[in-house]
């Protein structure tokens, strides 16, 4: 049955179901069933004016491109999916799979592409999976719908079908990615679009880079467009700890107006990256507890090293890059945090009104103890022990934080803070009241027994990341 006949209403597919539909045609097109494992490959060409060949009146259709599922998609326990070639499957519908793996097959690895789903209104739902070389693209383009993905693995993602692992490509909101892992993404384990409206809680992840990618792709590459929360809550991110540009965590506003939703990076640990935490154009950030250590690595220190950067270079009024900071602890940085551009209102610590010498008041809404700790931020040979570049004629506040210095008054904290101009535009005083290092975390949970990593029990048959004893182990 050739393409472009009326779809028929939307159906229910099982894998199973897949291979009895389309089957291996003489060219090796169709879905195979190779040692236990489905395998998908797409044809090569198709006869002269026709574009796709379609099976089950025309709820699933082949293409040179896409292998397109005009219905749901259900993959069961054990159950194996692998893509030949560089096929993608796209889903018109919903897709639910729990402790299934899915991959490249045999010499597809650098590829093969994996999901795609743009169909309006449509879910996932994904539990326990293995993903290996492939991802997904993701956006239904509603507030309807959303993708849930937990307790899952991904291993060398080959960016075929993105710029990162998961892959936002359009308006979505309600989305969860939480307990997960990637290790060694080609660029970054989740991202979105720079014009994609994306509401997100992404939770409890576990994030390796690689050492082989030189592109300045961070960990989590997030779009702050539109009116949605963005919540980055207690991941870890490692980076190589070598001059791959490889960064942490990144939030961004390229387009348009700027973001009315609220950004919420809290309680992460970023470790051996280009840099820590960035927030690039306008947006309200709000940066707490987390550790950002050794974000150094990068060829030239114009282009990264820092713990945490904002960046607002619009100058439209009201227009602002606006970051409430607390309580994260900086090692290790070239530069520990730094500022560039005008429009941004920057508040690390605010105790005592600079202007009026008033306290402010613990109950008033731009009240911040400050209790950020900066440790061993080694600057460079032209700004040595560099805390905080404030690179713009725009005064923040770092008030209630222990800097760099053995002696935390304003003329020693100087000694580790630079200004455009040489203008003391960063109200540091009063700084904490001793110096103290706070604890840097390095793994996700110090428990005993066997616990997931949003720490709960689990029992022996669990598959996906766990705690055992202490130790962080993938089942």
């Amino acid at each position: 049955m050739l393409a472009g006949a009326v779809m028929a209403q939307a159906k229910t597919y099982t894998l199973a179901d897949l291979a009895q539909l389309v089957p291996v045609m003489e060219d090796g097109t169709g879905v195979a069933v190779v040692d236990g494992a489905y395998v998908v490959n797409l044809p090569t060409s198709h006869p002269d004016g026709v574009e796709g060949i379609g099976y089950d009146d025309n709820n699933i259709v082949l293409t040179k491109s896409y292998f397109t599922i005009n219905g749901d998609l259900v993959v069961s326990d054990g159950e194996v999916l692998l893509f030949g070639g560089s096929a993608s499957m796209e889903i018109n519908g919903n897709f639910t799979a729990t402790n299934a793996t899915f991959g490249a097959a045999e010499g597809a690895e650098a590829t093969a592409k994996g999901f795609r789903m743009y169909k309006e209104g449509a879910s996932a739902t994904i539990t326990g999976c293995d993903f290996n070389y492939v991802g997904m693209t993701y956006g239904n383009g509603t507030e309807e719908g959303c993708l849930t993905l937990t307790n899952s693995v991904f291993n060398n993602h080959n960016s075929k079908s993105g710029n990162a692992v998961i892959n936002f490509t359009s308006l979505s909101k309600g989305n969860l990615i939480q307990a997960c892992e990637f290790n060694n993404p080609s660029l970054s384990a989740v991202g979105s679009g720079a014009n994609v409206a994306c509401g997100i809680t992404i939770k409890n992840n576990v994030i390796h880079k690689p050492q082989s990618s030189t592109r300045l792709y961070p960990g989590l590459n997030m779009s702050a467009t539109g009116s949605y929360d963005i919540v980055i809550d207690g991941n870890e991110v490692y980076g190589p700890g070598v001059d791959t540009r490889a960064g942490g965590i990144a939030l961004s506003c390229l387009l348009g107006n700027p973001p009315t939703g609220t950004l919420y990076v809290c309680n992460n640990f970023v470790q051996d990256c280009s840099y820590g935490i960035t927030l690039t154009g306008p947006g309200n950030v709000r940066i707490e507890n987390n550790t950002l250590r050794n974000n150094r690595y990068i060829a030239n220190p114009n282009n990264g090293g820092s713990g945490i950067n904002i960046t607002c270079t619009s100058t439209g009024e009201g227009i602002l890059a606006k970051a409430y900071m607390r309580g994260n602890h900086i090692e290790g940085s070239i530069w520990g945090v730094t500022i560039i551009g005008n429009n941004v209102d920057i508040n690390a610590g605010k105790l005592v009104d600079a202007e009026t010498g008033a306290a402010i008041d613990p109950n008033a809404e731009d009240y911040n103890p400050g209790e950020n700790v900066f440790v061993g931020n080694t600057g460079t040979d032209d700004y040595p022990h560099c805390d905080w570049f404030n690179n713009t004629m725009t005064p923040s506040y770092a008030q209630g934080n222990t800097w760099g210095v053995e002696v935390q008054d304003e003329e020693h904290i100087y000694q580790n803070i630079y200004t455009l101009d040489g203008t003391q535009s960063v109200y540091v005083t009063p700084a904490a009241t001793s110096v103290g290092i706070t604890d840097v975390k390095s793994d996700t949970a110090k428990s005993t027994g066997r616990y997931n990593l949003l720490g709960q029990p689990v029992d022996e048959n669990y598959r996906g990341i766990v705690i055992e004893n202490g130790v962080k182990l993938v089942k």
